[in-house]
């Protein structure tokens, strides 16, 4: 992913990232704001493989001690997928893939970056498994405010063990901002609920507000399908049903191609 979304959301680094989190942190639909049910807070962690890779290492070597160094640490992470390139890797790539970090919020994110880079203990956890996988510092990390208009399952549930997911990047057009988007976006919510799902279900999308400046980027758009078949079944369904909507969004922002990957959702325990 390039600091830098068409439409799909956010283990699949060839197998297996986790996340755990304290009984006090709330759930997605306890969060929410006036435009979207859902918002939070989410980063992706560029990382490349090691020598010793193997997803045997990883769930064997690497993840019990992160497991267990997120226990010491009493960390608020809500959730962790693992994205690795459905296809083949782009040139300008910062890594073989990206460990994608769910937060509640900026300020937890931060607090618990603070926390995990200043715990002595991460930094030998680091140095141990570099050699199966070595990921980036908070200095490295993408970081967005996410937004979510529907709930992930409403088409369907997902089979969170693998999925599809689509990363577009987009700028706004001139005049155009995040007003105009979200008209786009009643619109885009009304072709979903009059439209054949059993075509494309289940399927979800998220928006990605990035935390940092770029100039090619205003947002992402990402989209989720359960797998690449059902991506393309949908994305021809929608071509054919709801090009009125798509120049709707064309007018308010140009994107570039989408990059798929392949994503799971890991056990938080």
């Amino acid at each position: 992913m390039k600091k830098n979304i068409k439409m799909a959301i956010l283990v699949a680094f060839l197998g297996v990232f986790v996340a755990c989190s304290s009984e006090s942190t709330p759930t997605y639909s306890e969060l929410g704001s006036d435009n979207y049910p859902q918002k939070f807070y989410v980063e992706y962690v560029p990382c490349t493989y090691g020598a010793n890779w193997s997803p045997e290492a990883f769930n064997q070597d690497m993840l019990p001690g992160w497991q267990e160094l997120l226990v010491e640490v009493d960390s608020t992470i809500v959730a962790a997928y693992g994205l690795t390139y459905e296809g083949e890797k782009p040139e300008d790539a910062p890594g073989d893939g990206f460990w994608q970090l769910i937060w509640n919020s900026k300020a937890d994110a931060d607090a618990g970056w603070e926390t995990w880079e200043s715990y002595e203990k991460t930094a030998d956890w680091n140095e141990s498994t570099a050699d199966i996988l070595a990921c980036g510092t908070k200095a490295e990390t993408f970081s967005f405010d996410a937004y979510v208009r529907r709930d992930g399952n409403a088409l369907g549930a997902f089979n969170l063990e693998s999925f599809s997911s689509d990363y577009q990047q987009c700028l706004y057009n001139e005049g155009q901002g995040s007003s105009e988007l979200i008209a786009v976006i009643d619109q885009f919510e009304e072709w979903i609920e009059s439209s054949d799902s059993s075509i494309y279900a289940p399927y979800s999308y998220v928006v990605l507000a990035p935390d940092y400046e770029d100039e090619e980027v205003d947002l992402f758009w990402g989209n989720f399908n359960q797998n690449a078949e059902l991506r393309e079944a949908g994305n021809a369904y929608f071509l054919k049903t709801g090009t009125d909507i798509q120049d709707a969004f064309d007018k308010v922002m140009t994107c570039e191609v989408p990059i798929d990957y392949v994503t799971g959702e890991i056990p938080l325990t």
